[in-house]
């Protein structure tokens, strides 16, 4: 499970982005979201934009501040208004800060991070697809802080967490995707590497957002597409592996998660 870091700290690489979606599925989302104000409407506007480049200017000054200043904003604005959304992105961020203090070598602040960034999760009530899959992936990250016993026990958690989010949502690109990654960084010897291929194939062919919508989640293509090159690399499927090489980068040119495979296809 320690390898499971590598996409972790690969996701710092990785700008999210967002594509323009139908809007068939708008009245059902309308039934499911929580009422936003227009005031956090404007404040969350981008807010998985401004949580990355808040990350990125926090690996650039070595501080945790810029990371620090947007979640001050989210706390506010659950004060004013609590509901779901806003606990999401406080948990997204609590993941990027985890990843932050990991890069400066700083394990006991990244693993407390990551368990205030878990414990959002435990105490949310009503949770979606999203909220499943981004809390499998944050209980994920925190597995390389145990072992025996208790990391064995969070592994069945993510499990959990991730047949909830595809329960609640098969066409749920996120939850696809975690549920890969999950496969992918288990063992075979412990029933992992099954599914990767299966989970990742589906994540890359789904929308990033059933609504477009420029303050809830639109990650995980980008990601999706970076690991099933992997794969397909380890697997020595080259023809498969320069495909979706190529479709990954017609989508997302400038991917360092997806053009760091460009030399090991050369000549494949």
């Amino acid at each position: 499970m320690k390898n499971f870091l590598f996409i972790i700290l690969a996701f710092s690489y990785m700008s999210p982005v967002c594509s323009n979606i139908s809007n068939q599925n708008e009245n059902k989302f309308n039934k499911q979201s929580p009422v936003i104000q227009d005031v956090q409407k404007s404040a969350l506007d981008s807010i998985q934009f401004k949580i990355y480049n808040s990350f990125v200017k926090s690996i650039i000054d070595k501080s945790a501040n810029p990371l620090n200043s947007i979640l001050g904003d989210l706390t506010n604005l659950y004060r004013e208004n609590p509901n779901n959304t806003i606990l999401y992105w406080e948990a997204y961020l609590m993941y990027y800060k985890a990843i932050y203090y990991l890069k400066i070598n700083d394990k006991s602040n990244s693993e407390k991070t990551i368990l205030e960034g878990i414990d959002i999760f435990k105490d949310m009530q009503k949770k979606n697809s999203e909220d499943y899959a981004l809390f499998a992936m944050l209980q994920s990250f925190s597995i390389q802080f145990t072992s025996g016993i208790k990391a064995s026990e969070i592994s069945g958690e993510v499990k959990k967490n991730l047949e909830l989010a595809l329960d609640i949502d098969p066409l749920n690109l996120r939850a696809n995707y975690v549920y890969a990654s999950n496969d992918f960084y288990t063992p075979a010897k412990y029933g992992g590497r099954k599914e990767v291929e299966k989970y990742l194939l589906k994540a890359i062919s789904l929308p990033d957002q059933k609504v477009n919508n420029s303050f809830l989640a639109s990650w995980g293509k980008e990601e999706a597409y970076a690991m099933l090159v992997r794969f397909y690399i380890e697997q020595e499927k080259w023809d498969l592996a320069k495909k979706y090489y190529q479709e990954g980068v017609e989508i997302f040119p400038g991917s360092y998660s997806i053009n760091q495979f460009a030399s090991k296809l050369v000549g494949k």
